[in-house]
């Protein structure tokens, strides 16, 4: 199991809105199995959002399906692929920060992710994570909650750095 925080660059753009940036927020949660020595197999949650708190967000809910591989010995370093299920959305969220109250648009699509890692041993089966990952929503359309389409050809493309716990089963080193 291995839970990150860090920091995240979204950079969207669509058939009628010129490319904007923004920093925010990212949390994720994945699960893993060991295959053999140098390949791990998981599956994950990311979210990424614009900002902590209450008020208007933009959020990046991704599933994942994951590959992980070891090129060296140690099982240090490792590479990550997948495929994720990206759902993009404009949210309002309560002054209390709690959840969202209600959604502006929003729109999803399968897209892939890449990360670079390293496992650096802490104690026992604990270890801390940096985690450099990279993911595409291809295009998509976004609507609003009442159907109206909002946007064509919406894409994003998320640069994230996280640091993250991973608790690894005992035989897995």
């Amino acid at each position: 199991m291995d839970v990150g925080l860090g920091d995240g660059s979204l950079h969207v753009s669509s058939d009628t809105l010129r490319g904007r940036s923004q920093n925010g927020i990212d949390f994720v949660w994945d699960f893993g199995w060991t295959l053999s020595s140098r390949v791990r197999a998981g599956i994950g949650v990311d979210q990424w959002t614009s900002k902590w708190g209450g008020g208007k967000q933009n959020w990046i809910t991704s599933f994942n399906i994951l590959a992980y591989y070891y090129p060296l010995a140690r099982r240090t370093f490792y590479l990550q692929a997948g495929a994720a299920n990206a759902d993009y959305m404009v949210v309002q969220v309560p002054g209390g920060g709690e959840r969202a109250d209600s959604t502006y648009f929003s729109g999803t699509a399968w897209g892939i992710t890449g990360a670079a890692g390293w496992d650096i041993p802490v104690h026992g089966i604990l270890s801390v994570r940096p985690l450099l990952s990279y993911s595409y929503g291809p295009p998509r359309s976004l609507h609003s909650p009442d159907g109206t389409l909002i946007a064509t050809g919406w894409r994003h493309h998320l640069l994230s750095l996280d640091l993250g716990l991973v608790f690894h089963p005992k035989d897995s080193w």
